[in-house]
């Protein structure tokens, strides 16, 4: 018989605020904090289990089914992206059958949710103009989770529920990059509307949203074109202050976000030229950096340093959002188009660790006075460790946690009770553009159902189970990383230093990259060719034939297409004789190119490639 007081009992959980309370009394070392961290996470997640409501709950199943069933997935993205392309109810019909008919009612839904989309695909046949706007209508309603109605009606209420909540939103009007300056300017007048809100208090801003026409080359003269399209906002957000809970007038705040590696260092000089402007020194406002990035370290602490110097000149501090990035498919499509690297990590656990280095470097005490820090995560052992760090660094104030607007509520609340308070990052669209939501729809589903994703084993995770233990492990292990990972850039392409050579001639076949322009150093080099150019009168270009420079009595004019009225050269024009001798020579240089082994062949083809690089 075994005794009630032989059986080894489990641990007794240490509440988390017992072990805040501890960190702040005793601090740890960094292992320690890992460990501890580990305690609050399992804590986070338990609470958050228990407050998980039924409409959640069967979310939360509902991608769970989905990661374990690729084609429903693939059904799902298709539909959002789309549906909504088609002019009219009958086109859109018979992309409807059609995706229905190549993958299939998926699995992963409901056995009623099955039968509803083969009712409305029956249904389409006959009455198109009835069954897609209900099909396109449940579409919306179901993303209305994650993307707000920019309508006021619609969106006043959600902000006010979340402040009633403890939870503060930072709204994002959604909309990828513009094509042209009516349209951008389109899109910075919602912003500044939206800044006009009373119920607004915070904004997210792309500059590829509010400028159409960036140009790497010249960046100079895109850079201040874009500071041009700062000014009214940062003006707005002074001339629109609030009430804080003190009572002070503060201005609203206006976050600069970067999604693309190409407007990193775009983005970064013209938050810091603006905010250096006398009008705006006294102006709090934001910036993203993505910690998929290496190059995301160095630039934090290039932005610390100006912004030391900024306080330290009587100006205000400003605020540092640190994500790990929401963007990768789209970095490595860009990348492998142009022949360059991707430049983010290219493990998912470089990018955890750099995550954790730029959050201790954010939350050094010197540093946060004059960089407030933003920590966008829905990773709960990384929320735990930012609540930990912050506490241990004596930075609470200055520190706070962020997370995604209907994404894991149920976290979200067990966070905010923890942190005292949340901001939830918020993206928006008008019901006329909600085409603008598909690209960010996708791009989060994608994102929460990728392999390695915390987000992807939340959905049926408990504290200790294998999905917890996998995570932790990572978790562990980008603690320990993140002094080691690498911080330099992966893109390194320097057309002032490179000395092209003929590829090895048993190498896989591979273009010539482009020219990376996202490279200030290349940037440099091509507007020292420019500068360095003394214009003159073009040199007259004769035929050659067979190795043998000639002229005839014939001349023809070029003309460039960016000079208009410009000539830009001339050149000799070939007579029949000169035909007829060309003929000849190529004849016989086909001859002599037919006795080249192959290889010598390619050899003076990679030479000729070299030489035009």
């Amino acid at each position: 018989m075994v005794s009630p007081g032989s059986l080894k009992r489990p641990p007794a959980r240490v509440p988390p605020s017992a072990l805040i309370a501890r960190v702040r009394s005793q601090p740890p070392d960094d292992a320690r904090l890992a460990l501890d961290a580990v305690k609050v996470a399992a804590a986070l997640l338990t609470d958050a289990n228990q407050r998980q409501s039924r409409g959640e709950r069967r979310q939360a199943a509902l991608l769970a089914r989905m990661i374990a069933d690729p084609y429903g997935k693939t059904f799902t993205l298709a539909l959002a992206d789309r549906l909504f392309r088609p002019p009219d109810a009958s086109r859109a019909a018979v992309v409807y059958r059609h995706l229905l008919e190549t993958w299939g009612a998926p699995r992963c839904f409901p056995a009623w949710q099955r039968l509803a989309l083969r009712a409305a695909a029956f249904g389409s046949l006959l009455f198109p103009s009835l069954v897609m706007p209900v099909v396109t209508r449940r579409i919306r309603a179901n993303s209305r989770r994650v993307v707000l109605p920019a309508e006021k009606r619609l969106l006043h209420p959600r902000i006010e529920r979340r402040y009633a909540e403890g939870m503060r939103l930072n709204l994002n009007l959604l909309g990828e990059a513009v094509l042209g300056e009516e349209e951008a300017q389109h899109r910075l007048d919602a912003n500044l509307d939206l800044l006009a809100d009373p119920h607004c208090n915070y904004v997210s801003v792309k500059v590829s949203s509010i400028f159409s026409q960036i140009h790497l080359v010249a960046f100079a003269e895109t850079l201040q074109r874009i500071k041009e399209r700062l000014r009214p906002l940062y003006a707005a957000a002074i001339e629109h202050s609030v009430r804080d809970p003190q009572g002070r007038s503060v201005p609203k705040f206006v976050n600069l976000d970067m999604e693309e590696y190409r407007d990193l260092q775009l983005t970064c000089r013209a938050f810091q030229e603006v905010l250096d402007e006398p009008p705006f020194l006294s102006l709090s406002a934001g910036f993203v950096l993505q910690a998929y990035l290496p190059d995301a370290f160095a630039m934090q602490r290039e932005l610390t340093d100006w912004a030391r110097q900024r306080v330290g000149r009587g100006g205000a501090p400003v605020k540092l959002r640190i994500v790990k990035g929401a963007n990768l498919a789209m970095e490595s499509v860009e990348a492998a188009l142009h022949g360059w690297p991707a430049a983010p990590y290219a493990a998912k656990l470089e990018v955890d660790a750099n995550f954790k280095r730029m959050l201790h470097f954010g939350c050094r005490p010197e540093n946060a006075a004059a960089v407030r820090l933003g920590v966008g995560t829905h990773n709960l052992f990384d929320a735990a460790y930012a609540l930990l760090l912050r506490v241990r660094e004596g930075v609470d104030q200055l520190v706070e946690l962020e997370m995604l607007e209907g994404m894991a509520n149920h976290q979200a609340r067990s966070v905010r009770d923890l942190a005292g308070e949340l901001l939830l990052y918020a993206p928006i669209v008008h019901r006329t553009s909600f085409d603008n939501a598909i690209a960010y729809l996708i791009r989060r589903l994608d994102e929460n159902t990728a392999p390695q994703n915390f987000l992807r084993d939340l959905f049926n995770m408990e504290p200790g189970d294998d999905d917890w233990h996998r995570q932790k492990e990572r978790f562990l292990t980008s603690c320990r990383d993140r002094e080691s990972v690498a911080f330099t850039p992966r893109r390194t392409q320097d057309r002032a230093a490179e000395a092209p050579s003929p590829a090895p001639l048993d190498g896989a076949f591979a273009n010539e990259p482009d020219t990376d322009w996202s490279l200030p150093c290349n940037v440099r080099w091509i507007r020292s060719l420019v500068n360095g150019y003394v214009p003159s009168a073009p040199d007259p270009i004769p035929l050659q034939i067979g190795g043998e420079l000639l002229t005839t009595d014939r001349w023809a004019t070029g003309r460039d297409p960016s000079r208009p009225g410009v000539q830009a050269y001339r050149h000799s024009l070939a007579g029949l004789r000169e035909v007829d001798r060309a003929l000849d020579v190529a004849g016989n240089a086909g001859r002599s190119w037919a006795a080249v082994k192959p290889r010598n062949r390619a050899a003076i083809l990679h030479q000729a490639a070299a030489g035009i690089a």
